[in-house]
């Protein structure tokens, strides 16, 4: 559920929580090092942060998003279309396919794009794309081998239409000499697909070693850039204290999951390039609303919080943080539509320590307990935050216990079972306007843990998903800003930049989550 509405920006995805390693035999190959493994490679089904990197790898859309290594710029660019036409009526895109081949050596066809979309927009694939593309696209139809036709159900810019197309990855309509199944967990051949996938991107699929390694090889026929690196390893290496030790070893040439505390010890070691960008993401501390059912006492927790003073040094500084006054970013419209508004969002819940007590006190949380959970993965800069709320939280009678729990506990309290009370989120894997935000506000939404349930909320991101003018997108993502800060499921803390460490590689540039974006650039250093 994803949308574009600048001219220059584009949707962006997922989580960047890989680190690349240099092969010390020859380098020829990278070794990229993940806290998690995929959980599957086919990209239509639903996958986990390490599997939307690797996608980068394996598969192309017809539009894709790239860097621009000169500007760090990103942009979309055409992929596996050589070119697209937008017909009169503005919602008809006539799309010519490129020459190029799968990495078995069939041929590209438009009855591969075809099935592709079909299988995104099948509901038992349960897509979490399905929503999205469905909200923009009519039908896709195939005219010859080489020519799709993609009808749009609104009338929409070519600059909007490019970003929508990069969302779809093409994948195959056969495999292994069989046709593909359209729900894509129907048989054995469909479900062989998700671990041992091809693809046309600038690497080829060679081995899964479950719990350990994904390997690739680079696919020199790549119609773009064919990459530096002969091989990639996609590795499993949990332990985020290892990766760093790696580091200072120099057996690790590029980190990309970072803590924001292990800067000033980075910054130390010679040879080390740290880049950092701002991504689409924000820390959050979720309320269970069946432990705290009153808005009243939720308010209460956000106005107790001053958040510049969470974790000195880092929450408190003037560059690479963002305080968010509730659920979007705060400096959402200045980074993605500057021509029309550069205001933060207005702020509903500002730190006013004495309200905050009188809200507390007829809002049922003055004098009561409650647990804060945070995950292994967040390292210490988890902790201090975690903590920092919890001092915080005191001031107005709420007892806060703080537990690190491992990620798989983590995850099913929050996530399954919401079983949880207070949960710090790292929330991730949005677009450039946080179009799939809405899924963690619907009452029903995939990814609402809150238990928050509001008519009037449903029937704003109604609008929301549906507006295509600039001005009235603007005054609905107000208006839900506000309605979410009256129900305040969340206490909103910030956004910060990220770091990439870099040492023995040339050429890389990160600009956005996506770890891979510009892989066929990066090389080694002599």
């Amino acid at each position: 559920m994803k949308k574009n509405i600048i001219k220059t920006a584009l949707a962006i995805t997922a989580g960047a929580v890989v680190s690349i390693l240099a092969c010390s035999c020859g380098q020829k190959g990278m070794v990229a090092a993940v806290s998690t493994e995929p959980d599957s490679l086919n990209p239509v089904l639903p996958q986990n942060t390490s599997a939307l990197n690797i996608n980068e790898l394996i598969y192309d859309g017809l539009t894709n998003n790239e860097i621009d290594p000169s500007s760090g710029a990103l942009y979309t660019d055409f992929a596996l279309a050589s070119e697209i036409v937008q017909g009169k009526d503005r919602k008809t895109y006539t799309v010519t396919l490129i020459d190029t081949t799968w990495h078995d050596g069939t041929a590209l066809t438009s009855e591969d794009v075809v099935y592709s979309f079909n299988a995104y927009l099948e509901p038992a694939n349960e897509s979490p794309n399905r929503e999205y593309l469905n909200s923009f696209i009519k039908s896709v139809e195939a005219v010859d081998d080489k020519t799709v036709v993609i009808v749009f159900k609104n009338p929409i810019p070519e600059f909007r239409a490019y970003p929508v197309l990069a969302t779809a990855k093409i994948v195959p309509s056969h495999y292994n000499g069989q046709a593909m199944s359209l729900d894509m967990r129907a048989d054995e051949n469909t479900k062989k697909f998700a671990t041992a996938p091809i693809g046309t991107g600038p690497y080829k699929f060679k081995e899964w070693k479950l719990g350990k390694q994904v390997t690739f090889d680079v696919n020199g026929l790549y119609f773009k850039q064919v990459p530096k690196s002969e091989t990639l390893t996609v590795k499993r290496i949990l332990d985020p204290v290892v990766r760093l030790q790696e580091l200072r070893k120099g057996r690790i040439n590029l980190i990309l999951e970072t803590n924001p505390a292990d800067r000033p010890a980075i910054a130390k070691i010679s040879d080390v390039d740290i880049n950092s960008y701002m991504p689409y993401a924000f820390y959050q501390v979720a309320i269970n609303t069946k432990a705290f059912s009153n808005a009243e006492g939720r308010q209460a927790m956000a106005m107790a919080l001053n958040k510049a003073a969470l974790v000195p040094g880092i929450t408190d500084v003037e560059e690479g943080v963002v305080i968010n006054n509730g659920p979007f970013p705060s400096n959402l419209f200045a980074t993605t539509i500057p021509e029309y508004v550069k205001e933060p969002m207005p702020n509903y819940l500002e730190y006013d320590l004495d309200k905050a007590k009188a809200l507390a006190a007829s809002g049922n949380v003055a004098n009561q307990n409650a647990v804060l959970i945070y995950s292994d993965s967040m390292g210490e800069f988890g902790n201090q935050l975690a903590e920092g709320v919890a001092e915080q939280l005191k001031e107005i009678g709420l007892n806060v216990e703080v537990r690190r729990t491992g990620d798989q506990v983590y995850n099913r309290m929050v996530y399954k079972e919401k079983s949880y009370e207070l949960a710090l989120q790292y929330c991730d894997g949005f677009d450039n306007v946080y179009s799939s935000i809405g899924s963690m506000y619907r009452s029903k939404g995939a990814d609402n843990i809150t238990g928050i349930a509001d008519g009037k909320l449903n029937s704003l991101f109604d609008k929301w998903d549906s507006e295509v003018e600039t001005k009235n997108w603007v005054d609905l993502t107000l208006q839900i800003n506000k309605r979410v800060s009256e129900l305040c499921p969340a206490l909103y803390i910030c956004t910060l930049q990220k770091d990439v460490y870099s040492r023995g590689l040339g050429n890389v540039t990160i600009a956005s989550d996506n770890a891979f974006l510009s892989v066929e650039d990066w090389k080694f250093k002599k």
